[in-house]
């Protein structure tokens, strides 16, 4: 006899099996799993956030420099980012997905959307 390691019943099944039912296996590897896929949610809302507020900024600022500051108090948080781009002319724009923006002088940002 066998012991389900999610349910504690005894039960029949192969030497080596660990559950027994769909049921207790799904609980389990959910429960375990549950930390893991936590942090990554929190982490892509906070990218779909950084996504969501370049793109409303950009619609009313264009390309035009704006102080990092306007863009923290829209909930923009620049410590999230996607990856980094490196334009032909030697420009790094750290991006969102497919918006991003480059650092100028004084705190200042400019926004890009890439249109690949």
């Amino acid at each position: 006899m066998n012991t389900c390691i999610e349910c504690g019943t005894e039960f029949a099944g192969r030497s080596n099996q660990k559950f027994c039912s769909m049921k207790c296996k799904n609980a389990y590897h959910n429960r375990h799993n549950k930390a893991k896929e936590a942090k990554v949610i929190r982490i892509n809302k906070i990218l779909h956030k950084n996504w969501t507020t370049l793109h409303r900024l950009y619609e009313v600022y264009r390309s035009s420099p704006i102080s990092m500051d306007i863009a923290k108090a829209h909930g923009f948080n620049h410590d999230f980012f996607t990856h980094v781009h490196h334009s032909p002319i030697g420009e790094k724009y750290t991006m969102a997905y497919d918006i991003g923006f480059k650092h100028h002088i004084d705190n200042q940002i400019q926004i890009i959307v890439s249109h690949d």
